[in-house]
C-alpha cells in the first residue's frame, strides 16, 4: 500500500524495486531510514521516510536519485509500497528480521524449511498447522501463531495509516497508543491527532478527513477546529481568545451553530475547554466570554492565586535600618532614589517587581540587595533565570550561584514535569528571578506554586523588551497591576551615560531615530541600504571584515547577527547561508557534512533545554566533527555527541531571530531590518535587538524599515486576564 495518499507520479519521478538487504540507519522519532536494497541491478542504497521497514521486506520505492555528500549515490524515496516477499529466501529473512516477536532467524529457517513458499499461509492457519514442524509443541505453536498474527495486524494497520498520509514514525506512534483500534479511531476523528502526533496539524487532518469522506459539518471537526484555533493562538502568545472572534471563524468554515454548541459542551465535559466571563479590551467596554484551553486557564488562575498566597503570608522587613545603612556605605556606587526605593520594596514586600532599561542600574540594585540580605543573615537566597545563558549572565553579574528556573524547580525530562510544586516546595527564603520578560504564564505558574508561603519573590526584567515566546505577558501584567508593588528605574547612571548603545536604546523608547555615536561604554552605528542584496552584502562585509579589523573581534565567536524573520533575502535562513559560506567555507572532506547539512566548523545554538547533556535553550557551540550522520559539538569546553535524531535540537547560528536572542549578550551585535520584515517591525523588537550588544551595535536597515520599527509602538496585543485577576 502506498505510504502517502497522493501517489501520482511527479516530474522526474523514478521507481526502484527490490528486497531490503540491511537497515543501515533508522531514526525512530522521524521515520527516516537508510537501507541497502537488493535489486536486479545489484545492491543499492535508498533513503527516506520508510519506517516501519524490516530486512526481507519487498519494497517498491518512488522518488529520484541523489548524490549524498557522505554516502554517495542513493535513491531518495518520496513514498513507498510494501508487499510480502514470495521467495523462500525472502520469507526466511522477513520472518527472522525481528518484525515478529518470538520468531528469530533459527525459527524462521525451520518454518520455511517445512512449509516453503506456503509458510505465511501456515502461520495464518494457526497453532494446529504449526505443530507439524518438528520440535514445535502446543505452547510454542500457540505463541508463534499469536505473535505472527499480532505482527501482521500491526503491519496492516501501519500500512493503512501510511495510506492515509501519516509518516512511518507517526503511524508507529499512533499504533503504540491505540493498537488495533487506531485506524477506526482516525477514520472517525482525524482532528484528534492534532497535538497528539508530532507534525500533524490542522491542514493534515483536514486532508485526511477529505480523503476519508467525513462531512464538513460534524461534531469531530468542530471540536478539532476549536482546539486548533486556541493552540494557534497560544503559539502567537495569547492565553485565551474572545468568543466573537472564534465564532466568526467557525462560521467561515461552514460549521453550523448547533454543531459548534454541541462541540463546546463536549469539550467542557472532557475538561479540555474553559469558558469564562471577563472584561473585554478597549475600544469595547463591559464584559465578554473568553475561551481557554484548560491547561492555560489553570496556569493563569493558578499564577494569580499563588501570588496572592505568597503576598498574604505575614512577615516583617528582612533587614534593619542599620544593616541597610551599613551596606550603603560599602557600596561602590551610591544608589539613586529609585534604586534605594527598589531595595526597600524588595526587603519589605512578599512579592515585588524591579524593571528598567539599560544603564539604569538593575544589576547594581540587585547586588546591593544581596549584600543586605547576607548581612541580615537571610539564608537560602536562590537566583534563577528562564534560560541557561541568562542564568550565566546573572551569576557573573552578582558573583553568586544562579541556575535556570527548570533546574531550580527540578525538571524531570523523563516525566516531562517539575519535581517541586505545592506538595514539595523548593527550600528558599528569598528567590530572585532575572529576565522575567522571557517567562511565560506556564513557567510563572510552575514557579509560584513551588514557592513556600514564607518565601519572598523579586522579579527583575525590562518590561520594554519583547514578551515571552510562550503565551502570556507576565512581566507587563505585573507591572501594570495595582496589587503587585513595582519600581521602575529610569535614571541612566554616569558609568552608562557615555554608551552609544544605551543612548540609542533610550532614543528608540522615546520614538526617536538614534544617531551614530561612539562612547566609552559602547559604540552605535546606523548604516542605510535600500536594496536587499546590497544590505546582505553589507552585513557580510561588516561581520567578516570591518568589525574584526577595527575591534579585533572574532566573527565566529563574538558577533551576534539578528534578523526579525526566517524567510526573505534578509531573513535568518538566507543570512545563515551567506555568512556560513564566508566564515566556514566548504570542507574538502565529504565526511564533514552531517545528515541535515550541518558542517564541521558551523556555529550552532541549542533550541531546547537538554538536561541529559546539561545544555540549555540559547547555549551556543561549534561543530567539531561529524559521526554517523550526527555531529559532535564543542560547548563550554565539553564535547557533546548529537545523533541524527537529536539534530532538530540544534540550529545554525551565524544569524538568529531577535526572539531567539532574548537573554543573551554579545560583544558586537548586527541588527538587520528590511522592508520584507514589515509585519514584524516594532519598537520593542528593535529595542530588544540592540540591547543585546555590549561593546558595539550596528543597525543595517532601509530608512523606511527603521522608521517603521521606531514609529510602531503598538505592542503585540496578547489576550489574557491575568492583570484583571491580580
Amino acid at each position: 500500500m502506498p505510504s502517502h495518499s497522493d501517489s501520482a507520479p511527479k516530474k522526474n519521478h523514478e521507481a526502484l524495486e527490490g528486497l531490503v538487504d540491511a537497515i543501515i540507519f533508522a531514526a525512530e522519532d522521524t521515520g527516516f531510514a537508510v537501507i541497502a536494497l537488493s535489486t536486479e541491478e545489484g545492491l543499492l542504497t535508498a533513503a527516506g521516510d520508510l519506517q516501519p521497514v524490516h530486512e526481507g521486506a519487498h519494497l517498491r520505492l518512488h522518488g529520484k536519485w541523489q548524490n549524498h555528500p557522505r554516502f554517495g549515490k542513493q535513491f531518495r524515496a518520496e513514498w513507498s509500497e510494501h508487499s510480502t516477499p514470495t521467495t523462500e529466501v525472502g520469507l526466511e529473512r522477513y520472518l527472522g528480521s525481528g518484525a515478529f516477536f518470538g520468531i528469530g532467524p533459527e525459527m524462521a529457517r525451520r518454518l520455511v524449511a517445512h512449509f516453503g513458499d506456503k509458510t505465511l499461509d501456515a502461520l495464518e492457519k494457526g497453532a494446529r498447522e504449526l505443530r507439524k514442524v518438528k520440535g514445535v509443541g502446543p505452547k510454542r505453536a500457540e505463541a508463534l501463531a499469536e505473535n505472527f498474527q499480532e505482527g501482521r495486524d500491526q503491519h496492516r494497520v501501519l500500512a493503512e495509516l501510511r495510506g492515509l498520509g501519516l509518516s512511518g514514525a507517526q503511524a508507529k506512534k499512533a499504533y503504540d497508543q491505540w493498537a488495533a483500534g487506531t485506524v477506526e479511531r482516525i477514520r472517525k476523528d482525524p482532528w484528534g491527532l492534532i497535538g497528539v502526533l508530532e507534525r500533524v496539524g490542522f491542514h493534515t487532518a483536514e486532508k485526511m478527513a477529505e480523503q476519508i469522506g467525513l462531512p464538513k459539518d460534524c461534531p469531530e471537526r468542530a471540536r478539532g477546529v476549536i482546539l486548533h484555533f486556541l493552540r494557534e493562538a497560544a503559539r502567537e502568545g495569547h492565553v485565551c481568545l474572545p468568543q466573537d472572534s472564534i465564532w466568526n471563524q467557525l462560521e467561515d468554515l461552514g460549521l453550523a451553530t448547533e454543531t459548534v454548541a454541541g462541540a463546546v459542551a463536549e469539550l467542557k465535559t472532557q475538561g479540555r475547554l474553559v469558558l469564562e466571563e471577563g472584561p473585554v479590551p478597549p475600544p469595547d467596554s463591559g464584559t465578554g466570554t473568553w475561551w481557554y484551553l484548560s491547561g492555560l486557564w489553570q496556569d493563569e488562575v493558578g499564577l494569580a492565586e499563588n501570588l496572592q498566597r505568597i503576598r498574604s503570608g505575614g512577615r516583617g522587613p528582612l533587614a534593619t535600618p542599620q544593616q541597610i545603612e551599613s551596606a550603603l556605605q560599602r557600596a561602590a556606587f551610591p544608589p539613586d532614589e529609585s534604586q534605594l526605593r527598589a531595595v526597600r520594596m524588595a526587603l519589605e514586600e512578599p512579592v515585588s517587581v524591579l524593571t528598567g532599561g539599560p544603564g539604569t542600574g538593575k544589576t547594581t540594585t540587585l547586588h546591593l540587595l544581596l549584600e543586605i540580605l547576607e548581612s541580615a543573615g537571610c539564608s537560602k537566597v536562590r537566583l534563577a533565570s528562564p534560560t541557561g545563558r541568562a542564568a550565566k549572565r546573572l551569576q557573573e553579574a552578582t558573583g553568586r550561584d544562579a541556575s535556570t528556573l527548570h533546574r531550580l524547580l527540578g525538571f524531570d525530562p523523563h516525566e516531562g514535569g517539575f519535581r517541586h510544586d505545592e506538595d514539595e516546595p523548593i527550600e528558599a527564603s528569598f528567590v530572585v528571578v532575572d529576565e522575567v520578560s522571557m517567562m511565560d504564564v506556564n513557567l510563572a505558574h510552575s514557579l509560584t506554586r513551588a514557592l513556600p508561603t514564607h518565601c519572598r519573590l523579586l522579579l527583575v526584567g525590562d518590561a520594554d523588551q519583547l514578551p515571552s515566546v510562550g503565551p502570556g505577558s507576565v512581566l507587563r501584567d505585573l507591572v501594570a497591576s495595582d496589587s503587585i508593588p513595582a519600581t521602575r528605574l529610569e535614571l541612566v547612571h554616569r558609568q552608562a551615560a557615555g554608551s552609544g548603545i544605551t543612548t540609542a536604546a533610550h532614543d528608540i523608547l522615546e520614538g526617536n531615530t538614534p544617531e551614530t555615536m561612539t562612547g566609552t561604554g559602547g559604540d552605535f552605528f546606523t548604516t542605510y541600504r535600500e536594496d536587499p542584496e546590497e544590505a546582505a552584502a553589507m552585513v557580510e562585509r561588516v561581520v567578516c571584515e570591518r568589525i574584526p579589523e577595527k575591534y579585533g573581534l572574532d566573527p565566529r565567536q563574538d558577533i551576534l547577527v539578528l534578523s526579525p524573520m526566517y524567510k526573505g533575502p534578509l531573513g535568518v535562513d538566507a543570512l545563515n547561508e551567506r555568512l556560513g559560506a564566508r566564515l566556514n567555507p566548504s570542507q574538502d572532506s565529504e565526511d564533514s557534512v552531517a545528515a541535515n547539512g550541518l558542517r564541521v566548523g558551523d556555529k550552532v545554538m541549542v533550541v531546547r533545554n537538554d538536561y541529559d547533556r546539561e545544555v540549555f535553550n540559547g547555549d551556543t557551540g561549534k561543530v567539531v566533527r561529524t559521526r554517523d550522520g550526527g555531529v559532535v559539538v564543542e560547548m563550554e569546553g565539553k564535547l557533546l555527541e548529537y545523533e541524527v535524531e537529536d539534530l532538530p535540537n540544534l540550529i545554525r547560528s551565524w544569524c538568529v531571530t531577535v526572539h531567539r536572542s532574548q537573554g543573551s549578550e554579545a560583544l558586537a551585535v548586527v541588527v538587520v531590518l528590511g522592508n520584507s520584515h514589515w509585519i514584524m517591525l516594532r519598537r520593542n523588537l528593535l529595542y530588544t535587538g540592540i540591547t543585546r550588544g555590549k561593546k558595539l551595535v550596528t543597525v543595517i536597515a532601509s530608512k523606511q524599515a527603521l522608521r517603521r520599527a521606531i514609529g510602531n509602538a503598538e505592542e503585540n496585543s496578547r489576550y489574557g486576564l491575568l492583570q484583571n485577576r491580580l
